[in-house]
């Protein structure tokens, strides 16, 4: 169900997988449809996935871009277990961040494209091993690169402030596994030299670059990096840690979305309970709540009786089970 939300706000999978692997064996074509309503209108969004066709979204019945789509129905996941934020691949913590980027800074979107489309024809003229328009490429490549660093670096210092308030809040909820984590900080590695600009890195790396045959520098490089003490949390904290932080980061995402736009985005969660001990339950149970947004979770049969025993925070969360292939509240 969870997939099916995202792709209707993305048309991805919010796995690092293609989106082609969310059509059944043996079939061409995965047909989603999703009624929402908010508080001013209901809208209607068709999407259809196809293997030999192009893909289709609609909003209301009228075609719609990947833009429009995740304007309107903003969707932010988070895996549990080793699928956690703080150890996944650097790439899907650069996609968390545009994600997050792109919702509030309105020309991130475009800036990223121009990105990513000069950097495929640098690192093209790259693989051919000749200089030939290789300096009109770099500067290019400069160019559109600073303005995803630029806004990239804006968003990223609201959402630290929103992190840092998270954590202060963990106090309130549970003071032990604040104890933990008081002191996790939260940098933004740009992807080069900081004591540089990007066209001097790049110019830099032109021999290493040729080596390689492709760019080692820029922002497509970036990663988020969460440590304490300078030691990085993936290396130093167990799994129910790096959940729990990573749960604060989409807290954070959410809470930086609310103040652009004056609600939260959806929350979806797959496997919240691997990974979580009892402990941790009730305050990712507390947690969720206490956001306000509205978030869809899944998670083993064995769980509801453990939902059910943490008192006034469960009043606030609704159970649905697949009976048949019927969705039916618990």
């Amino acid at each position: 169900m969870i997939e099916g939300i995202y792709y209707c706000s993305t048309q991805k999978s919010f796995k690092p997988v293609l989106a082609d692997t969310l059509i059944q064996n043996n079939e061409n074509t995965l047909k989603l449809l999703l009624n929402v309503s908010k508080s001013n209108e209901n809208i209607k969004i068709y999407a259809e996935k196809n293997l030999n066709a192009p893909n289709i979204v609609k909003i209301n019945d009228k075609r719609v871009s990947t833009k429009i789509l995740m304007l309107s129905l903003p969707c932010t996941a988070l895996s549990f277990g080793s699928e956690n934020i703080i150890n996944q691949p650097s790439d899907q913590r650069r996609s968390f961040l545009d994600w997050g980027t792109f919702h509030v800074e309105p020309t991130h979107l475009i800036n990223y494209k121009n990105y990513v489309k000069t950097l495929k024809q640098r690192n093209s003229v790259l693989k051919k091993g000749a200089d030939q328009n290789l300096d009109y490429w770099s500067e290019l490549v400069a160019n559109h690169g600073m303005l995803v660093h630029e806004s990239r670096l804006n968003y990223f210092n609201a959402l630290k402030k929103q992190f840092s308030s998270y954590i202060d809040k963990l106090s309130e909820y549970d003071s032990s596994v604040y104890s933990d984590i008081k002191n996790t900080e939260i940098d933004y590695k740009q992807g080069w030299d900081i004591n540089q600009s990007l066209k001097m890195s790049i110019d830099q790396s032109l021999s290493k670059d040729l080596a390689l045959k492709y760019t080692s520098k820029g922002p497509h490089r970036a990663d988020i990096m969460l440590s304490i003490k300078s030691l990085e949390l993936k290396n130093i904290s167990s799994m129910s840690t790096q959940i729990i932080i990573s749960l604060l980061l989409v807290l954070s995402q959410a809470e930086v979305f609310h103040v652009k736009h004056g609600f939260k985005p959806i929350i979806l969660i797959d496997d919240l309970f691997f990974g979580i001990d009892d402990k941790n339950l009730r305050l990712v149970i507390n947690l969720l709540v206490g956001s306000k947004a509205q978030c869809f979770i899944t998670a083993p049969d064995l769980y509801k009786e453990k939902i059910k025993s943490l008192g006034r925070a469960a009043a606030e969360v609704k159970m649905y089970e697949f009976v048949d292939g019927e969705l039916r509240e618990d």
